[in-house]
């Protein structure tokens, strides 16, 4: 029998909230760099290239290149720190990586869409007089950008859940134990499921959040900012998801398992 410390509840809790912090944090760092980057230098080489000539949605050609960049940077970091507590468990954790840095940017993107667009604005009446108007006027368009959000959310969270679908399982036997151990890991599997609806969950309280904050006056540095203070709320509800998932407990079954001999070794035991 191969004998290996298994991870507790507690031990995958704490070590994924702190990597996730870590993540952020350092990515934040970079980050900013290479939001700046993009908004004074990149973007003017797409601009050249008629790539990006006004921009999309609410934001500009600037803000758009220098927010990706940004993004891109600050969800591989988060990705690559949580890749360092899921590599025990997945059977290709760098996926984990990308998948991550792909979901951030486009929520990144669909969130910062959604600060900038105003909630409030004038409008022309019959008589040629302006009319200040209020939120009620620009629910359409916020709903469409919250929309987005909640897509963008969707997409990580089926992309990440596609990696921990794809975790380890014990390798095939006709024992009965490992056949046990083998639908205890299915059954996991689907309570992996959990992970997409969390992830539409939290885009959701994001959608309201930046609504009821940013109020259409977002910017780079307040969009960095919100996210920052959100990341310990994320990090300690899907720790906790992992955790009631028993990822905590896949370790175990899939190191300490009892090896049944072979017909060979059987026979030379015999003898």
């Amino acid at each position: 029998m191969q004998k290996q410390r298994a991870l507790s509840a507690v031990g995958l809790w704490w070590r994924w909230v702190l990597a996730t912090l870590v993540g952020a944090a350092i990515g934040s760092m970079f980050g900013m760099a290479a939001c700046l980057a993009g908004v004074h230098y990149l973007s003017d080489r797409l601009i050249s290239l008629r790539i990006c000539d006004t921009g999309f949605g609410s934001l500009n050609c600037a803000v758009s290149t220098g927010l990706v960049s940004g993004a891109i940077v600050v969800g591989a970091f988060v990705g690559l720190m949580q890749y360092v507590v899921l590599r025990r468990f997945l059977k290709a954790p760098a996926w984990w990586i990308l998948a991550s840095a792909f979901g951030w940017t486009w929520i990144g993107f669909a969130a910062t869409s959604l600060a900038y667009t105003p909630q409030f604005g004038f409008a022309i009446n019959a008589d040629g007089y302006f009319v200040e108007s209020n939120i009620i006027d620009r629910i359409p368009l916020l709903a469409v950008n919250s929309l987005w959000l909640v897509l963008a959310g969707i997409l990580l969270g089926v992309l990440q859940w596609l990696v921990l679908w794809n975790g380890q399982q014990p390798k095939s036997s006709n024992s009965k134990f490992l056949k046990m151990r083998s639908l205890k890991g299915q059954l996991r599997k689907w309570r992996s499921l959990l992970w997409i609806l969390l992830n539409v969950v939290l885009v959701i309280f994001i959608a309201i959040a930046i609504i009821a904050i940013f109020r259409g006056q977002g910017s780079l540095y307040g969009i960095l900012l919100f996210f920052l203070g959100f990341t310990p709320f994320y990090a300690t509800i899907t720790g906790a998801a992992l955790v009631k998932m028993g990822w905590h407990k896949s370790r175990q079954m899939n190191l300490n398992v009892p090896v049944e001999p072979s017909n060979d070794q059987t026979s030379q035991l015999e003898n």
